[in-house]
């Protein structure tokens, strides 16, 4: 086991589905060429609003128009400003606009879960792979590093974010 493989397993040591077993449990669908599979992510913090209404509607549009799917995926990833039952709202206000997703966070669907907190498996899998293949890198940053970083940048005008010389453990090595 080469040291990349190491420390996957170091950062994931319960994950141990692969690329291949989520490639069997989300098979390609089986829809008409061209068609389009799209998503409305709606975060469950209160009412549908006028954007986010024009957004699903045209991915709804999308979908219908080219004999695809269309599904809602909860993003429920801003738990301090959750509003319990908001999201179940949400879908009933798009219904009044006919806008009924095929598959979503309450009725579910083959490729479901459709609420982000619980696709986490998903991701670790995906990222635990990443980093055995060297495309990822864990990062130690603490959010006062970060913080400093961003204050950096902005002094400096800069595009803010974690890239190029702003990477500080993009260069560390697997040991």
């Amino acid at each position: 086991m080469d040291l990349k493989q190491k420390l996957a397993n170091a950062i994931f040591p319960s994950v141990t589905l692969t690329l291949a077993d989520l490639e069997k449990k989300y098979p390609p669908r089986k829809l008409p060429e061209n068609a389009m599979v799209t998503r409305f992510a709606p975060s469950p913090t209160g009412f549908l609003h006028t954007g986010s209404l024009f957004a699903s509607l045209c991915s709804w549009r999308y979908a219908k128009q080219s004999g695809g799917v269309f599904f809602c995926r909860l993003e429920d990833t801003d738990t301090k400003r959750e509003i319990a039952g908001s999201g179940d709202q949400v879908l009933i206000e798009m219904k009044k606009f006919g806008i009924v997703p095929d598959e979503n966070f309450v009725s579910g669907g083959p490729y479901g879960p459709y609420v982000q907190s619980e696709r986490k498996f998903i991701y670790d899998v995906v990222i635990k792979y990443m980093i055995e293949q060297g495309l990822a890198y864990p990062c130690f940053c603490t959010h006062e590093e970060l913080d400093e970083i961003r204050n950096r940048q902005e002094a400096l005008k800069v595009n803010p974010g974690y890239w190029g010389e702003w990477a500080v453990c993009r260069n560390l090595t697997a040991e």
